[in-house]
């Protein structure tokens, strides 16, 4: 994933110096920042963010995220930041939160969690319970394991001043179970086929061997269709059937993404209207359940 690089961190390394002690390492090395000679600041600051110094960590983890005087490592970068941000630094908690919530836009959810967790602490500034808590859910429905875990306990226990909700702790409790059994197994959907068609039941059997898919496709004709070509990447999988459709062999190429209790699929068939080389149909999405 690609990461936009965010040189605001340079500025809040300005606005929050404090006086402290190796001050003036820590003043010789901003000073290089500012003069752009990133190589010396990282020789200047390395030794002291080793030494657990919160506004080295900070400084440092900005080098590593911008690629200033070093390559771009926004891992390293970020975990530096976090371990002056655990110490109380304050711009340190607004450089992590703004990091985290670059990359939360960008579909993280490992920064999904980081995002709502910090919010709901206050280290993004005051924001409504329900906005720190939409970015866990958001992951959550992902699958994020640690995202679950922590919405279990605050709608069980009430932290972060949220009303404990049992309904709710009992949602994420059962999506929770749902994740953790995998897609494997039979689920079932039902698609319309254009304007006032009549409905149309689909069901599909799944197992995973790694990142390979197979099982079976219940056809139109109620015959059961061989997956072929089925692969798995964590929530995101596809798959193709062959089938025959008045007597015109076709195949539908399937994509999808696993919700723990549902899936979302998208199908398109190669075949055009009224039959080969007609204009591509467009491709349908439904939502499949786990058969009971």
């Amino acid at each position: 994933m690609k990461f936009n690089r965010c040189m605001f961190f340079s500025l809040l390394i300005f606005l929050a110096f404090p006086l402290m002690s190796n001050a003036d390492q820590l003043e010789d090395a901003a000073a290089a920042i500012k003069n752009e000679d990133f190589q010396k600041a990282h020789e200047l600051l390395n030794p002291l963010a080793e030494q657990n110094n919160a506004e080295a960590q900070n400084m440092l983890g900005a080098l590593y995220v911008n690629g200033q005087g070093v390559e771009i490592d926004v891992t390293r970068g970020l975990k530096l930041i976090m371990k002056a941000a655990a110490q109380g630094h304050e711009a340190a908690r607004i450089n992590a939160f703004r990091a985290c919530l670059d990359l939360a836009n960008a579909g993280d959810t490992s920064a999904m969690y980081n995002v709502g967790y910090m919010c709901l602490k206050g280290w993004g500034g005051e924001y409504e319970s329900d906005v720190c808590l939409k970015w866990l859910e958001n992951a959550g429905q992902f699958g994020h394991e640690n995202s679950i875990k922590i919405l279990i306990r605050i709608y069980k226990e009430g932290m972060f001043g949220v009303t404990p909700d049992q309904d709710k702790a009992t949602y994420w409790e059962n999506l929770q179970a749902a994740f953790a059994s995998g897609i494997d197994g039979k689920w079932e959907g039902s698609v319309t086929m254009g304007e006032g068609g009549t409905p149309m039941d689909l069901s599909y059997e799944f197992k995973t061997d790694g990142d390979k898919l197979t099982g079976t496709a219940l056809g139109a004709d109620g015959k059961k269709l061989q997956i072929k070509d089925g692969k798995i990447e964590g929530n995101d999988f596809s798959f193709s059937v062959d089938t025959n459709f008045g007597g015109m062999k076709t195949t539908i190429n399937y994509s999808g993404t696993f919700y723990g209790d549902t899936l979302k699929l998208t199908f398109a068939s190669q075949m055009g209207r009224g039959g080969p080389g007609g204009d591509a149909p467009s491709p349908i999405t439904f939502i499949a359940r786990r058969a009971e």
